[in-house]
């Protein structure tokens, strides 16, 4: 069963590699500059994020791979004011 919030997925006993799998994910970000840490502006607030977990079943392998992704919630964007440029971290080549 894929856990629903971060204090079950930190849980060895309900995700047994939830922990590396955030690691994994937060490493991943800090490796490719995914963010740039810059001082909030007055009058406005930082987006809020959160974390989604799956475990994904591979074809060659009995156990399931833990995955754990952090996504912002950019509904609460405005271009020109919090962005000026879109990143998209997904290329299908088939679109």
């Amino acid at each position: 069963m894929e856990p629903t919030n971060f204090n079950e997925a930190t849980r060895p006993e309900d995700f047994p590699d939830g922990q590396l799998a955030l690691e994994s994910e937060m490493n991943s970000i800090h490796a490719n500059h995914t963010w740039d840490l810059v001082e909030l502006r007055k009058n406005r607030r930082a987006l809020l994020c959160h974390w989604v977990y799956r475990l994904k079943q591979t074809t060659d392998s009995i156990s399931p791979k833990y995955k754990a992704k952090i996504v912002a919630k950019g509904f609460q964007q405005e271009y020109g004011v919090d962005f000026d440029e879109v990143f998209s971290p997904i290329v299908k080549i088939t679109t």
